[in-house]
């Protein structure tokens, strides 16, 4: 098994945030470094982590984090397989004013499943009305789950591109995407059938 996660930065290592030195990067790390670039890398080592609550823990200090980093990671941290860190991360990016919606409609584009529902889920809670358009990609998306939280979404952001995105998603094979559209549509629709 690898020690890195044990080893001591350098003395000549500059380490931006105690997060990062408990991780324990090898080398030092660019102040000047892309964020994403450092989110990806952080997300990484975070993989790595076996204990359940460390990785936790963890989560919680870059949550906490002001550093330029720590958005990108929440984002990166949607792809994550346990459900405790992807909910982590979505409870912490609807509440953030700096929330990339761009990143999170990226997000919708790529797999795994659980990742664009959890983006799904952000998107919900902010409704805006200019990512109805990036919700559509995911309309068609072999995931009921995925399929079923687009409806939720698009029921909350509203607007005439998400009735008709709805109206579509009232017709899918899956009993639970019906529902969650048809409660979507009463949501977005002024006028209501009996």
């Amino acid at each position: 098994m690898v020690k890195f996660l044990r080893r001591q930065p350098s003395e000549e290592s500059e380490v931006p945030d105690p997060l990062l030195s408990e991780l324990a990067f090898p080398r030092p790390l660019d102040p000047e470094a892309d964020p994403r670039q450092l989110a990806r890398e952080i997300a990484h080592k975070l993989e790595i982590i076996q204990s359940r609550s460390k990785k936790i823990r963890l989560l919680q200090a870059a949550a906490e984090s002001d550093a330029a980093w720590s958005t990108p990671l929440l984002v990166e941290l949607l792809g994550d397989p346990t459900e405790e860190v992807r909910d982590i991360a979505v409870r912490e990016l609807i509440t953030r004013e700096d929330c990339p919606l761009d990143d999170l409609c990226e997000r919708l584009t790529r797999p795994p499943w659980f990742s664009k529902s959890a983006a799904l889920r952000i998107l919900a809670a902010k409704r805006s009305r200019s990512t109805a358009r990036a919700v559509r990609a995911v309309v068609e998306d072999t995931n009921a789950d995925v399929r079923r939280s687009a409806a939720v979404a698009l029921g909350e952001i509203g607007g005439a591109e998400a009735r008709a995105l709805l109206v579509r998603l009232a017709k899918d094979k899956s009993p639970y995407v019906r529902a969650a559209a048809v409660a979507g549509l009463d949501k977005v629709c002024e006028f209501k059938f009996i």
